[in-house]
């Protein structure tokens, strides 16, 4: 936000052209009767934070479980200084609105897509350093990448196909890393 006149509203513009959340250059002008008419989103008071999330695609050879450690813990180590921040301005927050009580700690979720692995990897952010925390992150996610000794394969279009089955060792760890095959396990024991 640039400026509150007495007749309108002037802000600084992001996305459009511009990938992200970063300033296109454009300055907006709305007039303030439109707050009167439509939904006002506001990322700067009460909960500053917002829910990121980016994919990761690799192949189905890609050892599953070490990918999901991985992820989970790059997500951890770059979010560890909002994660208490977050937390406080939460609870703030939940005094003067009732409501669900949101998991704040990162979390990573796997689709099968189109014949490779995709995961998902969702965080709370600070709103003005989304695009900073993405950069971090996949920083962080292609060295890992790059010093698992080939057990974690990026998918690309020669690797992803629809027709193309996961190998023997992928299948069997997608198997016993879902929470349904964990339930048989402990079931037969």
């Amino acid at each position: 936000m640039i400026d509150i006149g007495l007749l309108r509203t002037t802000l600084m513009e992001t996305g459009n052209w511009v990938n992200k959340d970063l300033y296109n250059g454009r300055i907006v002008r709305i007039p303030n009767n439109i707050v009167l008419k439509a939904a006002v989103f506001n990322y700067s008071q009460g909960f500053r934070f917002v829910w990121d999330e980016i994919k990761v695609l690799f192949t189905t050879t890609t050892d599953c479980q070490l990918a999901r450690e991985m992820l989970l813990r790059a997500a951890t180590e770059a979010i560890g200084e909002y994660l208490t921040e977050a937390q406080t301005s939460w609870n703030v927050m939940s005094e003067y609105y009732r409501g669900a009580n949101p998991p704040l700690e990162p979390t990573v979720s796997l689709a099968v897509n189109g014949g490779s692995l995709e995961f998902s990897v969702s965080y709370v952010v600070d709103y003005t350093k989304r695009t900073a925390m993405q950069d971090q992150l996949f920083t962080r996610i292609v060295r890992e990448v790059a010093n698992s000794d080939g057990r974690l394969a990026w998918a690309n279009a020669e690797t992803t196909s629809i027709n193309q089955p996961p190998t023997p060792a992928a299948a069997e760890a997608l198997r016993s890393s879902s929470p349904r095959a964990a339930g048989r396990t402990a079931a037969s024991r």
